[in-house]
């Protein structure tokens, strides 16, 4: 059994975007945003985001920073830093600029990766997916669908049980519920740090200084985007259409899910400027937003409940089991520090040393950490220096 472990290099592979652009990767996420149409869209919010950089970093020109190769992982994780300790320390009036920064930058992660996968289907994922046996596994700590699109198109894997986790509900030109667990088959496809087509209810602060799911069932519940042919309800009625499988234009549909109420002697109150123009959808249901977890340093997999805690453990599984684990375009970001813990709990539990085959343009970090820090041997090392592409040779 073979696992392939796939990080941003992978999906940086991409080119046939009709957008012209590629997967950004932290230093460079506003200067693609800037090639999108997606940032001449007024319904694409950034204010919060703005007046943070001015407000509470002192930069006087926002947007110049913001494409001057910030460093879009340490921003971010800034950012959660401040909202946390306002809202424990002063509440959310004074977090609320850092709290819908947050947030606006978890839409625009989601947004800008859905405008650029919103094309063909990916020739080397094809190339991956093709040379698979019926038990190997994927695991990606990308949020981008091309796998999962890909899968569905040229395999017999379905969302509905191809994520190792069933969804609540699916979205395929309407709510629908989940197709009998009888029928999984294909290869699971475990996405370590959730999906932008993984939809979760928007988050709400409890009064208290703390932030909570907005959905009144398990917070593991989440629902699975497959497609839309037309408009859907969504939060201010803002569809955009024109999107492929497993990409939709910025706000999600709105969930089947019941809302968490108020706490006693609150209401939940959510403001919206009037110059933004409501679009002509419906705008029933819950308010949903990307199940993922973006790249900060303190990760808040707790958040959804076990979900994460189910996904982390199926992917101990597989490496511990796998007798060759290939690693695609994962470089161990230093904000990543769960997943060194993943491989070395579940290379602890072997009783064989597994073939380690790494494929990127910059190998040797990852193949001194191997040898270093895992204890991989040069006989079972197999280095691919070069991009993840059509023409790979995976074996």
């Amino acid at each position: 059994m073979r696992v392939f472990v796939l990080g941003a290099g992978a999906s940086k592979s991409y080119g046939d975007s009709p957008s012209g652009q590629r997967m950004p990767i932290a230093r460079d996420f506003f200067e693609t945003y800037d090639g999108l149409d997606l940032s001449a869209n007024p319904w694409v919010l950034i204010g919060s985001l703005v007046n943070y950089v001015e407000d509470f970093l002192g930069n006087q020109d926002a947007y110049a920073y913001l494409r001057s190769g910030v460093d879009i992982e340490e921003l971010h994780s800034q950012i959660e830093a401040d909202r946390d300790r306002l809202l424990h320390e002063q509440g959310l009036v004074a977090a609320m600029t850092p709290y819908k920064a947050y947030n606006e930058l978890l839409f625009l992660f989601a947004a800008v990766l859905n405008d650029i996968q919103n094309g063909p289907p990916s020739k080397a994922h094809m190339r991956l997916i093709d040379g698979l046996a019926e038990d190997d596994v994927i695991i990606t700590f990308n949020w981008d669908t091309l796998l999962d699109r890909t899968l569905c198109e040229r395999t017999c894997w379905r969302p509905d049980w191809g994520y190792g986790i069933a969804p609540q509900t699916l979205f395929d030109d309407g709510w629908r519920e989940p197709r009998s667990t009888g029928e999984r088959r294909g290869n699971r496809l475990i996405k370590l740090h959730g999906s932008t087509n993984w939809l979760t209810a928007f988050s709400l602060t409890d009064g208290k200084g703390k932030i909570v799911p907005g959905q009144d069932v398990d917070p593991a519940a989440f629902a699975v985007f497959e497609q839309a042919s037309g408009p859907y309800a969504c939060f201010k009625g803002r569809y955009i259409g024109d999107y492929a499988p497993y990409s939709y234009g910025y706000y999600p549909p709105n969930l089947p899910f019941t809302g968490r109420p108020a706490p006693e002697g609150r209401k939940i109150v959510r403001f919206t400027p009037s110059w933004i123009p409501s679009g002509s959808a419906p705008q029933d249901g819950l308010t949903s937003m990307p199940l993922i977890i973006p790249p900060v340093k303190n990760k808040s997999y707790d958040f959804y409940g076990k979900l994460f805690a189910d996904l982390w453990s199926q992917a101990e599984e597989a490496l511990t089991s796998a007798d060759e684990i290939m690693i695609i375009g994962y470089s161990f970001p230093q904000t990543d520090v769960q997943s060194e813990k993943l491989f070395k709990r579940a290379f602890a539990r072997r009783k064989t040393m597994p073939r380690i085959t790494i494929l990127d343009p910059n190998p040797a970090p990852v193949a001194t950490r191997m040898q270093a820090e895992f204890g991989i041997d040069e006989n079972h090392l197999c280095v691919i220096s070069q991009y993840f592409s059509h023409d790979t040779e995976l074996g």
